[in-house]
């Protein structure tokens, strides 16, 4: 059998730890806040993500794309 090199739940613990750190002693509202700022940074990399690959993807094809044959 071969050896783990990835642990997903080990990370998904640590990560879910990291975040009760970071919400620790934050009311409902400060904590609503916080997650609404995480969402829209998330939101606006994902965009960023979005058109750069397809940026790349329009490199990769070439001048012909989109032309008839």
């Amino acid at each position: 059998m071969k050896a783990k090199t990835f642990d997903c739940v080990k990370m998904m613990h640590r990560g879910a730890q990291r975040i009760r750190k970071q919400t620790a002693g934050m009311s409902k509202e400060q904590e609503l806040a916080f997650w609404r700022e995480r969402s829209a940074n998330f939101k606006r990399r994902q965009k960023t993500v979005a058109r750069q690959a397809q940026s790349k993807r329009n490199r990769q094809s070439g001048p012909e794309r989109g032309a008839q044959r």
